[in-house]
C-alpha cells in the first residue's frame, strides 16, 4: 500500500486527469452524441485530436525515466471504445500507445545529447 501512495505522488496528475478525460469521457460523448457521424469521428477525433493528445503525452513526460504514463490514455480510451465505440475503434488505443512511446523516446533522445 505504501508504494502505491509513493507512486501516486510521484506521478503527474494533469496528465493522469486529462488522459481520462479525454480517453473516457470525450470518446464516450463522441459515440453517443448523434450529430457526429461517422467521418467526423474518425478524421476529427481519432486521427487528429486523439492523435496529437498521443503526441502531447509524450512530450510532456520528457523529464520522466519511465513512460509507463503513456499507458493511461490509451488504457482509458480502449474501455471506452469498447463500451461505446465501434469494433474498429480498438485498434487505435495501441496506436496511440506507440505515438506516444515514440514521441517521448524523440525528445529523449534530443534531451540526452
Amino acid at each position: 500500500m505504501k508504494s502505491l501512495k509513493s507512486l501516486w505522488q510521484r506521478a503527474d496528475r494533469r496528465l493522469w486527469v486529462l488522459s481520462i478525460l479525454i480517453g473516457f469521457v470525450v470518446t464516450w460523448l463522441v459515440n453517443i452524441v448523434p450529430f457526429i457521424n461517422k467521418v467526423e469521428r474518425f478524421a476529427v477525433f481519432y486521427l487528429l485530436l486523439y492523435g496529437a493528445f498521443a503526441i502531447w503525452t509524450g512530450f510532456t513526460l520528457q523529464n520522466w525515466r519511465r513512460c509507463w504514463q503513456a499507458f493511461v490514455f490509451p488504457v482509458s480510451f480502449l474501455l471506452a471504445a469498447h463500451l461505446f465505440g465501434p469494433k474498429y475503434s480498438l485498434y487505435f488505443a495501441p496506436a496511440y500507445l506507440a505515438v506516444a512511446y515514440l514521441a517521448w523516446s524523440m525528445v529523449r533522445a534530443n534531451w540526452n545529447k
